[in-house]
């Protein structure tokens, strides 16, 4: 994916690809006011409203963008929150976005917040956070008929606002025009600056009443429309269909203190919610997410997959939280640094070659550069990651655990139960002593979330993993990035470096291992010989990380096993899926946990997953993705299989 090619023209943006104009450079803002604000009624109907959903067809420059997010800011209520979604195949660059700012001056302090946090022209959805939370944008960089396919949540009002039908059809095929009334709430709308009849048409076929009023400017007519009721649809698979709960108090209790519970306790907090933090250790990071470092990397593959999608918008939102967090904190735990990747050099090039990532975002080195960037003479092929790096994992938690402040209150306890009582969550100790009451309950205790009777049917195993502390040798103090091969290895910190992690599914001892030390020296001495002595004494972590069966983190909503048993069990016969009903999922359960060795890339988009559905808002994930990671997963191949549910 690149970036869109402009030329400028006295102010007015012009796509070379498509021949149209982005805005006019007379009136740009009173446009976007006349054409997409007034029209879709808004921001009358922002009033008394706690949320408000605006999808947008064609986020260009981001000029609708942010001349929303600026009367949205002026007029809406303290507490509320707009969720903007804005679908673009062809991203503009953040120096094009510079220059809407210089052309309207009123827009600049809404253009550099965006630009702190822009993605790269990488395919996928990206949240950003903007405003304090009270503005959160989803871009998605795809193709609009795609894009509209992975939405899974009602949208209010939308900006129809892509290329003239004539330049660009594809914005307005018919299947376009289906999905855009498919996901409109009922009372919702839509307002855009095209009068063609193959958009009048669509439209109404879609289900909307249309309108022609009042065009801008020099243009004559534009279209307005509501939709009033909702058409049935078909949903392709059923039994991943989130269910929908309102929670009378926003206040929750979360099985775990790591990295995954407490992402999933910042993102309820920054929604206003009261969070009580359940460990069986006295502090937060006890297990796993107690490691002095980890290196922050995506999972890539060679070709364009559900896994490497989530993994490479998962690790950009990952940046963007940690950017966040080190600049409200005076002691460092986020070093960006920058990492490469060392592998085989056929399989590196066609990763490259597959996805065509940008430089100043993921290169290829020769090995004359990686000897020149890593400091230490390694002449390897590799991939570096310019905005990735190293992070101490334990001083990040406790860091979260500082910025939920007294809306998080830590218990100390060793959960042996929960049960659902009178629409609550009773959670008890060993010894059978109450904990928490709560109408939602979050799980994050890894792989101890098995030993809990509504997730024992949960194919997750806890690895051993051992860290190995070395003293930095005369070459390896001057390593300057994070490295990544089948160990990792960090700068040196006070004369010491963390290199790991080994991986071993059947020893369960915490005591350090000699031999998994000398295997991680004699790994890390492959990639460059003699960077390393044989180390005088152990020194290092041994924890457990939790994995699930095919590898990919579990967060989601919690199914109910004997209510999927009971719907789907003849799914081996190949029934279609419109013969079955909605999945069946235990009321306010949910969980987020497997993140095994990538936890530092996935826990935060896992956190803000869970959040937005707890909290019913759009999820910032693709539909595929939400599916790909839903605990019934396990379930759902189970029964297509034929296969017995029983543990």
């Amino acid at each position: 994916m690149k970036y869109a090619e402009i030329e400028w023209n006295n102010g007015t943006p012009r796509s070379t690809e498509y021949g149209d104009v982005y805005f006019s450079a007379a009136d740009g803002v009173e446009e976007t006011r006349h054409v997409f604000l007034l029209q879709n009624e808004l921001p009358r109907r922002w009033l008394d409203e706690h949320s408000f959903v605006i999808a947008e067809t064609g986020f260009g420059t981001g000029l609708n963008f942010f001349v929303t997010m600026m009367t949205w800011l002026e007029s809406a209520a303290e507490d509320a929150c707009l969720h903007f979604i804005s679908i673009e195949n062809h991203p503009v660059s953040p120096a094009d976005i510079v220059r809407l700012g210089h052309h309207c001056p009123v827009l600049r302090p809404f253009v550099d917040e965006l630009l702190l946090s822009y993605p790269p022209p990488v395919p996928g959805m990206h949240l950003i956070d903007l405003a304090g939370g009270k503005v959160r944008l989803q871009l998605i960089f795809d193709e609009v008929e795609h894009a509209l396919e992975q939405i899974d949540c009602k949208i209010d009002a939308w900006y129809l606002d892509g290329f003239a039908p004539a330049r660009n059809p594809q914005m307005w095929s018919e299947r376009v025009f289906e999905l855009i009334g498919r996901h409109t709430r009922v009372g919702g709308s839509f307002a855009t600056y095209s009068a063609a009849g193959v958009v009048r048409r669509g439209l109404a076929e879609a289900g909307f009443v249309v309108q022609k009023v009042q065009g801008h400017g020099a243009k004559r007519e534009m279209l307005k429309g509501f939709i009033f009721e909702q058409r049935c649809c078909l949903v392709d698979t059923p039994w991943f269909t989130l269910p929908v709960r309102s929670f009378s108090e926003k206040s929750a209790t979360i099985i775990g203190a790591g990295l995954a519970g407490l992402t999933t306790a910042w993102s309820l907090v920054r929604r206003g919610w009261k969070i009580t933090l359940v460990d069986r250790h006295e502090t937060v990071a006890g297990e796993a997410s107690g490691n002095p470092a980890g290196l922050l990397m995506p999972r890539l593959t060679q070709d364009e997959t559900t896994d490497s999608r989530f993994y490479m918008n998962a690790f950009i939102y990952s940046v963007q939280c940690l950017d966040r967090l080190q600049s409200a904190s005076s002691r460092q735990f986020w070093f960006k640094t920058g990492n490469i990747l060392v592998d085989d050099d056929a399989r590196l090039q066609k990763i490259i070659a597959a996805h065509q990532y940008p430089e100043d975002f993921i290169r290829y080195l020769a090995g004359d550069e990686t000897a020149m960037l890593t400091g230490i003479g390694l002449e390897r092929d590799a991939l570096l990651f310019v905005n990735a790096g190293w992070v101490n994992v334990q001083q990040l938690c406790e860091m979260l655990r500082h910025e939920c402040a007294n809306q998080l209150e830590f218990v100390r306890a060793d959960i042996s139960k929960f049960s659902f009582d009178h629409d609550r969550w009773l959670v008890n100790d060993e010894s059978g002593r109450p904990i928490a009451l709560s109408a939602c309950l979050v799980v994050a205790n890894g792989g101890m979330a098995k030993k809990f009777s509504a997730l024992d049917w949960l194919p997750v195993n806890s690895v051993r993993g051992q860290l190995s502390l070395l003293k930095q040798s005369d070459t390896s103090r001057n390593l300057q990035c994070g490295i990544s091969a089948d160990r990792y290895i960090t700068p040196a910190t006070d004369g010491v470096h963390v290199a790991g992690a080994s991986y071993n599914l059947d020893q369960r001892s915490l005591a350090l291992s000699g031999q998994d030390q000398q295997d991680t020296v004699d790994r890390i001495n492959r990639l460059r010989p003699g960077l390393f002595r044989q180390p005088d004494g152990l020194a290092g972590r041994v924890a457990f990380r939790a994995v699930s069966e095919d590898r990919v983190p579990v967060v989601g909503c919690v199914p109910d096993i004997n209510a999927f048993q009971s719907d789907y069990h003849d799914l081996q016969h190949g029934r279609q899926s419109r013969h079955y009903p909605a999945g069946r999922y235990l009321p306010g359960l949910y969980i987020s946990g497997a993140h095994g060795s990538r936890g530092l890339a996935s826990c935060f988009i896992s956190g803000e997953t869970l959040a937005a559905i707890i909290c019913n808002e759009p999820v910032p994930l693709e539909k595929d993705i939400l599916d790909y990671l839903n605990p019934a997963r396990f379930i759902i191949r189970k029964l297509k299989r034929g296969l017995s549910l029983q543990v």
